[in-house]
């Protein structure tokens, strides 16, 4: 698990896991699995309301989260976006042989790709939602 602190109310979650979460109850299992950590690895724990968009992509979960009511009992408002596409972004070209994505100065390969090589994650970031649809839709595919 990483999490990246965007401001107070605002952070994201990168989450790898075997196990696929469907149904409410699995979800609700989940939060709690994420709580637990959040609290031991960063002394934060749910309080509030919360909207919480989740892209996930066999076996991969970005949870983005945003508080917007810190008192009281954790609750969720939850968009889930099963089979997202998600995008892997580095810098350098020979860290990964193949077709890639090149944009901006960085290249990107579909996390789809790259999923069972968990080691490449220290080395770029991890992207999703809209910004995605900018790289493939403005990006060039090289093959280096």
């Amino acid at each position: 698990m990483k999490v990246d602190f965007i401001d107070e109310k605002h952070f994201i979650i990168y989450y790898v896991t075997d196990v696929s979460f469907k149904t409410e109850e699995e979800i609700k299992s989940f939060f709690k699995l994420i709580n637990h950590d959040l609290k031991h690895q960063c002394g934060y724990e749910f309080c509030g309301f919360y909207d919480v968009t989740i892209f996930c992509t066999r076996g991969l979960y970005v949870l983005e989260f945003e508080n917007f009511d810190d008192f009281g009992s954790s609750d969720f408002n939850i968009t889930m976006l099963l089979n997202s596409v998600l995008l892997y972004e580095f810098d350098d070209s020979d860290l990964l042989i193949g077709e890639k994505i090149y944009y901006q100065g960085k290249f990107y390969v579909e996390v789809e790709n790259m999923i069972d090589d968990y080691h490449f994650f220290e080395y770029g970031n991890v992207i999703y939602g809209k910004k995605v649809d900018e790289i493939l839709n403005h990006g060039l595919l090289v093959d280096i």
